[in-house]
This record gives C-alpha cells, structure tokens and sequence, in this order.
C-alpha cells in the first residue's frame, strides 16, 4: 500500500491545483487505477513508472504528464522515496478550447486528446508552475490564479508531442530509452558517464545516445542537466539557502557551474528564485 496525501490549493469553476504526494512501502505495481477525468501532471520531485497496456513511461520532473478520461494503469515506485506532484484539473470547455488550439487533431479522438502520454517540460514552463503554487500560497486573487493555470496549461500544450507522421520508435528502442531515463532519475546526483549509463541498460554508447536523443527529444547530457535543475529549484521552494551546497548535492561539479546552468534552463540565477517573494514580483514585472 502507498501512502497518498492530496492538498487542494485552488479550486473554481474552471480549475483546480492539486498537491499529491505518494510515499510507496513498496516498489511494486499498484493495482489497476482507472483515471475519472483528464487531468494534467506535473511531477516536481521523484521517480515513478506509469505501466499502460505493455508500455511503461518512466515519470520525473522533467515531463509533464497527460492522464487521459478512462485510462487505465498501474504506477510502480522503482527508485525510493516517493514522488511529490502538482495536479491541474481545468473545466471540459477549457480544455477543449485550448486542445483546438494546440493540437487540432484531438477533436478527431475525443477519447484520447492527448496523443502522448508525456511531454518536455522546459525551464520556463517549471518556473511557472513555481510561480502558480507561490501564488496560491500566499492568497493571490482568483482571475489572477486561473489566468496563471491558463498559461501554464498553454505551455504545456504547445509543447506536447503532435501525432507522428512517421513510423514511431520500436518497442525495444522505447523500453531502451526508458531504461535510462529511470537509470537516470535514480542516480542524477552522481558522477555520469556515457558508457556507464550504457552498461547498465546493456547497450552500447553509440546506440544509446542514438535512439535516446531521437525518443526524448534532447541528448543524454540535457536531460540529465534538467533532472538536476528541477530538484535544485523544488529545494529552493523547500528554503534551501546554501547554493554551494546544493549545487553539490544536485551533482553540479560548482557554484559557478550550477549558476550559469541554473540561469540558461529558468531564465534567472538561483539567488533570485531562492526569495519567493521576488518570485511573483518579477513575474507581474515582465507581465506588464
């Protein structure tokens, strides 16, 4: 059994923010779990696996996730420590609208609008989703709270995987890339190299940087980087104040190197995120 824990932190006729954390006694699979509505996920810290039919996806923070209406799965924890995510459950018009927008198609497949169980989810974007829950918080209005998951979800979408046009990845290079992404997930605050990371899901270097980069999107070294950068800024929304600790921790070689990386992904040094009151100030700044 897992331990759930759920927190709403807005709700209205539109949106609802959700905070859920799930700390496994277990690594094993759940039991099936059939989702009520399509919902979409933002994991911020911690590693788990969404098993689909004969398809697993290794979940962390550098996704969003996409939970379709009906959908069918089981979660299995196979990395320690639980996971800690942010829900946003917008109104069916919302979506829909947004859907039309985004990704046209999904009118054509009202079950399933979401044609990929998972996206990137790029630094502005976890900035964002950062911003929102400072924002709810402290008690910010509610237009200014929808119209901030509005955007959010806008991000979201426009980087969603659009149906393929070409043949999609095998399933044996799929379950590679998977493979190393929860390699990945489990040891990102270590020292990496290519042929380690190789030998432990039994390909070779030249394969594995291959058919990763062609199935997530971005080479090995990126998304690493990126796993690094969403767990340094979910510590800093923690009160995290020692950098050069944390980029230690984080596995960054550097303060200098954590920095510079840092401000490339969010768009702002750590010592500006770190006071969550600036966070909202310099958002409303470049709003206006």
């Amino acid at each position: 059994m897992s331990q759930f824990h759920h927190h709403v932190l807005f709700h209205s006729p539109l949106v609802s923010v959700t905070e859920v954390s799930c700390r496994p006694n277990e690594p094993g699979c759940s039991g099936e779990e059939q989702q009520e509505r399509s919902t979409i996920v933002f994991p911020r810290r911690g590693v788990f696996v969404r098993h689909l039919g004969r398809r697993r996806y290794v979940a962390d923070a550098s996704q969003v996730l996409f939970f379709q209406t009906g959908e069918v799965q089981r979660v299995s924890h196979p990395v320690a420590g639980g996971d800690d995510c942010t829900s946003l459950h917008f109104a069916p018009a919302a979506l829909d609208e947004a859907l039309r927008r985004w990704a046209p198609g999904a009118a054509d497949r009202p079950e399933r609008p979401f044609a990929e169980p998972a996206a990137p989810l790029s630094g502005p974007a976890a900035a964002r989703l950062r911003r929102l829950r400072h924002a709810l918080r402290i008690g910010t209005l509610d237009l200014e709270a929808e119209e901030m998951a509005l955007a959010l979800l806008n991000v979201a979408l426009a980087g969603a995987p659009r149906p393929r046009r070409r043949a999609p990845p095998s399933a044996r290079h799929a379950e590679l890339a998977e493979s190393a992404r929860l390699y990945l997930a489990g040891r990102f605050q270590q020292r990496l190299t290519l042929d380690r990371v190789a030998w432990a899901v039994r390909s070779s270097p030249y394969h594995l940087a291959r058919v990763f980069r062609r199935h997530a999107g971005l080479p090995l070294h990126q998304y690493l980087n990126r796993l690094r950068l969403r767990e340094a800024l979910e510590r800093l929304d923690g009160g995290e104040k020692d950098l050069s600790r944390l980029a230690l921790q984080t596995g960054f070689s550097s303060h200098s190197h954590f920095t510079n990386a840092f401000r490339r992904e969010f768009g702002a040094p750590p010592s500006e995120l770190r006071e969550p009151s600036k966070i909202l100030q310099a958002a409303r700044r470049r709003a206006s």
